[in-house]
């Protein structure tokens, strides 16, 4: 009897032991995929920005060019742009690597929101030059004055990332970058709105699911939408899709004030 009893114990301790195991296997698994899935598009991403560089390298180097001030002021503008973006997804990868095992340590400095937002502005600029029809704006609600405090590197890469995106799928109309306190109590929001063609309805459940279910994934933008509210949330604060917006798609970032 006692032997018996022993036994059934044993198995228990068994069966519990290989389920915890079983848990810990699957999260494995599903963090590979994720990785793989994030580094596959990554080097997607990379290519065109690397293809730029080499285009412009070698209209550089005919040894009979001429060019203008316009169209050296252009290279200029295009080879910035293009290695912001390289510098961005370098950015993410960096972020996704240090939040995964023991989460990233923040850099807390005080900074101005409006100088931000005009920084990303600035450095998507390019992106919108051979289309006429699209705007980008910035609305200025708070003082050049105002300052808080956070890691301004993070929520510099999230506000970035949100531009990108706007510039990608907006073909006209305007997209408009702005920051303010008057939308949530105690909170500084920055919100990035376009016209473009917006998130279809089946597809706003999970946007912000990548980390959840990686395998599916369908497009880039799902990826920099997750990984940005990842980030939000490392920041005290969230990412949140404004579905009271109906010309296009509004982002919103919502940060605690320090």
């Amino acid at each position: 009897m006692l032997l018996t009893a022993l036994l059934a114990i044993a198995l228990v301790v068994v069966l519990g032991l290989l389920l915890r195991m079983k848990v810990k296997v699957t999260a494995v698994m599903k963090s590979e995929r994720m990785k793989l899935t994030f580094l596959k598009n990554i080097n997607h991403e990379i290519r065109s920005p690397l293809k730029m560089f080499h285009q412009l390298a070698e209209t550089v180097g005919k040894p009979d060019l001429y060019l203008s001030k316009n169209e050296k002021r252009n290279i200029s503008d295009q080879m910035i742009y293009n290695a912001n973006l390289i510098a961005t997804l370098l950015d993410e990868v960096m972020v996704l690597t240090d939040t995964e095992p023991v989460g990233h340590r923040l850099l807390i400095e005080s900074f101005s929101p409006n100088a931000l937002c005009r920084r990303c502005l600035e450095a998507n600029m390019h992106s919108i030059f051979h289309r006429q029809a699209v705007r980008l704006t910035f609305k200025r609600d708070l003082s050049d004055e105002f300052f808080v405090k956070s890691d301004r590197h993070l929520v510099e890469l999230i506000v970035n990332k949100l531009v990108i995106n706007a510039c990608k799928f907006t073909e006209e109309g305007e997209i408009t970058l702005g920051c303010n306190t008057s939308e949530r109590p105690d909170r500084l929001v920055i919100y990035v709105s376009d016209t473009g063609k917006g998130i279809p309805e089946g597809r706003l459940g999970s946007i912000f699911s990548y980390f959840e279910k990686p395998d599916d994934l369908q497009d880039e933008a799902e990826l920099d939408l997750s990984l940005c509210g990842r980030i939000a949330k490392t920041l005290g604060g969230e990412l949140v899709h404004d579905n009271r917006y109906t010309t296009g798609t509004r982002m919103v970032l919502i940060l605690p004030l320090r």
